[in-house]
């Protein structure tokens, strides 16, 4: 190595150091985190793509579901199940606390009211939480700032409501990206439930980061399911009409 080139490399070390001394000067407590968390995804307009779930059986894909998820800013979702074909047709929509859901081998509609479902109860928050209308899975929880290094900040959160989803999360958050690289799970008698790692991270829109790839590990540390964002459109000016309801919303 050259004396220019280790010139180069020594300061582009120190420019990293100096980019993640400032991240971790503007951070102080892990609500800090949680709230640079929220601004990320919540800075997404709109979001329309194709998700493929496989889920995973003594080593080997047992499922594969297919569904198309469409989310507008403030509070409208719409997934709709593209496989397997016995489930091809289920429609929900969800704008506000006013939910639908279509099952399409019954030709029939069901209506259900979020603001009477606890945060467990709550139908694909996972996804909803890029809504800023939507009180995401976080906020049951006191997030304590445990750690941080080169690599993430670790959080610990904890419940702070009998309504809570789990008994406790531990987060591993990128200070780059503020995207979730790993998040474990734990019943409230401290058991895990499920351990998941967020991959392919990449900027979907100016100053926004998503995953593309998750997967999740049982107990045992075996792979459990993988999730992949495919055919992946933000910001694209998704039609309002998309998250009515009516008896035309089915199949469209």
């Amino acid at each position: 190595m050259t004396k220019r080139t280790c010139r180069a490399f020594a300061l582009s070390l120190t420019l990293l150091a100096v980019g993640l001394t400032t991240t971790a000067q503007s951070i102080e407590t892990g609500d800090d985190v949680i709230a640079r968390l929220r601004e990320n995804v919540q800075a997404i307009e709109d979001l329309d793509a194709v998700i493929v779930v496989e889920t995973y059986a003594d080593g080997a894909v047992d499922l594969t579901q297919r569904l198309r998820l469409s989310v507008l800013q403030p509070n409208r979702m719409r997934q709709e199940y593209l496989a397997p074909d016995y489930l091809a047709g289920n429609l929900t929509l969800i704008v506000g606390d006013a939910m639908w859901i279509y099952i399409a081998a019954a030709d029939t509609w069901f209506q259900e009211d979020l603001s009477e479902l606890s945060s467990a109860e709550q139908p694909w928050l996972v996804f909803r939480q890029y809504l800023r209308d939507v009180e995401d899975e976080f906020g049951d929880y006191d997030f304590v700032l445990e750690a941080v290094d080169a690599e993430a900040f670790h959080l610990v959160g904890t419940p702070t409501t009998d309504d809570a989803t789990y008994g406790r999360i531990e987060l591993r958050v990128d200070p780059a990206t503020f995207v979730p690289t790993r998040r474990v799970l734990y019943d409230v008698d401290g058991n895990l439930l499920v351990d998941l790692h967020i991959l392919e991270v990449e900027e979907v829109a100016d100053g926004t980061y998503l995953a593309r790839l998750m997967e999740t590990y049982d107990e045992d540390g075996v792979l459990a399911s993988v999730i992949r964002y495919e055919e992946l459109v933000v910001d694209g000016g998704l039609d309002p009409a998309l998250f009515e309801h009516s008896e035309e919303a089915a199949g469209e």
